[in-house]
């Protein structure tokens, strides 16, 4: 007669070593292909890191440029400039990282000294530009950008100017007795490391013309007297005389313009502005710092000329200012122009 308690109990002790059974045949399946398989995978890795260590070459930290662009899907399939744009969005990653470090750090810190507060909102205002300018070049290397080869030079200088950031911000820690600056070295070297890398790796970027036939270096090639950069309504504007010129605003120190002063002038400038804003600044000696912000965009500053327009200012490190604050006109955008009509 059939037991089911038999049979159950059967199922029970024969079930274990069939699924044994199972698995050995299914790992001898597996063991087969695996040969093969292990091949493609061995050739996929190779060519992975072979693609990260060719672009990574000649990098001055190549481990950190191979571990940045190695997380990359499909990377042999990239190019260049793809890299490059990889690398900055971890660059503008970092960037974030030490801004929310140092906004932390000055709210938990319960007493620090003027000019370690100083230090604190100059790097918070470098790591703004930085981000500018990163993003800058990163619009330049996309499928949207202007071509990587004829703009070589403007993306080279404003990589360099985001690695410039970086160690002015760290400078306005030198004369501090605090520990701010060894807390927020590392992350600011991260950001200049990867910085140094997309700059060795734009060089290499196919097509890309080094020579620098400019006749002031910075300045863009030269046409017909004008960097090539400069729109002709604004080599119209620089060619105008006085009388032909027209102001957006006036400063003069004897209460005939719109200010006496050129930073209230500047402040009154447009944000953001499409086209392009010009300030007179009549003949005077103007005893200010002028800082231009960033947002003051399409700027024009127009003077009488060198020795009658004169501005200046005496911050320094002695006095409690950092580096960065004792530009006496400091600007941070591109379309910033400072113009002296011909003296007479």
């Amino acid at each position: 007669m059939h037991n089911p308690r038999l049979s159950f109990r059967a199922f029970l002790l024969l079930f274990p070593i069939s699924a044994f059974v199972l698995v050995l045949l299914s790992s001898a399946v597996i063991l087969k292909k695996s040969p093969k398989t292990t091949q493609i995978g061995h050739f996929h890795v190779h060519n992975h890191l072979q693609r990260a260590s060719s672009a990574c070459d000649g990098t001055l930290y190549p481990e950190l440029c191979v571990s940045t662009i190695s997380v990359l899907p499909d990377l042999a399939s990239k190019s260049l400039p793809e890299l490059i744009s990889a690398t900055l969005n971890q660059t503008m990653h970092e960037v974030r990282l030490s801004s929310a470090n140092i906004t932390n750090i000055e709210k938990k810190l319960k007493s620090y000294n003027t000019l370690e507060e100083a230090a604190i909102n100059d790097c918070l205002e470098l790591f703004d530009n930085t981000m500018a300018e990163l993003k800058v070049v990163s619009s330049g290397l996309g499928p949207k950008g202007s071509s990587v080869s004829e703009n070589y030079h403007d993306l080279q200088t404003f990589l360099s100017a985001a690695m410039t950031n970086q160690q002015t911000c760290l400078d306005g820690f030198a004369r501090s007795s605090g520990n701010v600056r060894s807390i927020i070295k590392k992350g600011l070297h991260n950001i200049s490391h990867h910085v140094s890398n997309s700059l060795v790796m734009l060089n290499k970027v196919p097509g890309v013309n080094k020579s620098k036939p400019e006749v002031f270096p910075g300045y863009g090639r030269v046409k017909n007297g004008f960097p090539t950069w400069l729109s002709w309504r604004d080599r119209k504007l620089l060619q105008a005389s006085l009388n032909e010129t027209k102001f957006d605003l006036i400063v003069a120190k004897d209460g005939t313009g719109n200010f006496t002063n050129i930073t209230d002038a500047v402040s009154a400038a447009p944000n953001n502005s499409d086209t392009r804003f010009v300030i007179y600044i009549k003949a005077g000696a103007y005893f200010e710092n002028v800082d231009v912000d960033r947002k003051k965009t399409m700027l024009m500053l127009v003077g009488d000329g060198i020795g009658k327009t004169v501005v200046k200012a005496s911050r320094n490190v002695v006095d409690g200012f950092t580096t960065f604050r004792s530009a006496t006109v400091g600007e941070f955008h591109i379309f910033f122009i400072f113009h002296f009509f011909p003296s007479l």
